[in-house]
């Protein structure tokens, strides 16, 4: 349950596009840890099979307490599994033709290097699906699944209940923007703008957005 305070600072400090930043002693104690990860190659095939597999194994009841307990905690890798959870609860058992082209169904390469390290770091930092592939996917299940079952607090629900009514009464011409500035003023509730743009996506995810005057910030295959 606790968090290793050193072990999530050197993660957060890694650099996709200078990942030689992170020294390798650094690298091996988060490693170690279980926060960083060597990268591998993954095909699409299998990735597809890993991820059906990962959300057969979860259960509603937990995915959504853990998201609700991650608004007073903090615990940004408590809520992202619910976006992770109701795209991959639609996603339909498909395969891909070895021929270097992406698949048609979800615009996957047909296999990737997958940077496990950098897609953990999303979990830790933002909380949100940055993108839709189904390598990134099926890892934020697996690595979900491998978390307890938390209960969430009255607080929990308050700062929930405080989301929905802001939502429920935005302006027609309020912006995303806009509401999620109001969103980032609900006590107890530690945010920045991107975590609150997550927020929102996840929500969206949810089928809870109904307001037209909302536009959900979905994210590209």
């Amino acid at each position: 349950m606790e968090l290793n305070k050193k072990a999530l600072k050197i993660l957060l400090e890694y650099d996709l596009l200078n990942p030689d930043r992170t020294a390798k002693e650094d690298f091996e104690f988060a490693k170690d840890a279980g926060y960083m990860f060597d990268s591998i190659t993954q095909t699409h095939d299998e990735t597809i099979e890993i991820a059906l597999q990962e959300l057969n194994k979860c259960k509603k009841k937990n995915m959504t307490d853990l998201f609700l307990s991650s608004l007073s905690s903090g615990r940004l890798d408590w809520r992202i599994g619910l976006s992770a959870y109701n795209i991959l609860r639609m996603f339909p058992k498909h395969f891909i033709e070895s021929n270097g082209v992406n698949c048609i169904i979800c615009s996957s390469k047909p296999y990737e290097l997958v940077d496990f390290s950098f897609i953990n770091s999303i979990r830790f930092n933002i909380g949100g699906i940055i993108s839709g592939r189904i390598y990134h996917l099926a890892f934020i299940l697996q690595q979900h699944n491998k978390l307890p079952h938390v209960k969430p607090t009255k607080k929990d629900f308050d700062i929930f209940q405080s989301i929905v009514e802001i939502v429920r009464n935005a302006e027609s011409n309020d912006t995303p923007s806009k509401v999620q500035k109001k969103i980032g003023k609900i006590e107890g509730f530690k945010t920045n703008a991107e975590q609150r743009k997550a927020l929102l996506e996840t929500l969206g995810f949810c089928s809870i957005l109904e307001q037209k005057s909302i536009k959900v910030f979905y994210i590209n295959s």
